[in-house]
């Protein structure tokens, strides 16, 4: 069992060594999206990716939001402009107010 562990342990340190750190992926996975990248370039993303759960969920979460975003209707702009009620601001005040001074 030991010798699994180690040998896992010296295929993941294998892996970050030969593969772009979180910072560099976040920048090439939002980059791919623009233009695909090379052959070994996408065997490193995914070898990374393979091993770091942050990375994965954000080339996840990435690819949702590029085909959700077509979807979104043109009439966000006005949605985005509504205002709470007076009642409802009030209630949050009192809530945030109650919360703060117990």
């Amino acid at each position: 069992m030991k010798f699994l562990e180690a040998l896992k342990t010296r295929w993941v340190i294998w892996v970050w060594s030969h593969t772009p750190n979180c910072a560099e992926m976040s920048r090439l996975t939002s980059l791919a999206f623009e233009q695909p990248p090379s052959m070994a370039l996408r065997l490193k993303m995914r070898l990374h990716q393979f091993i770091c759960v942050w990375c994965r969920r954000y080339a996840k979460h990435l690819k949702f939001l590029h085909r959700a975003a077509p979807l979104l209707p043109a009439e966000v702009e006005s949605v985005s402009h509504r205002n709470l009620s007076e009642a409802s601001k009030s209630r949050m005040t009192a809530r945030l107010r109650q919360e703060l001074h117990p």
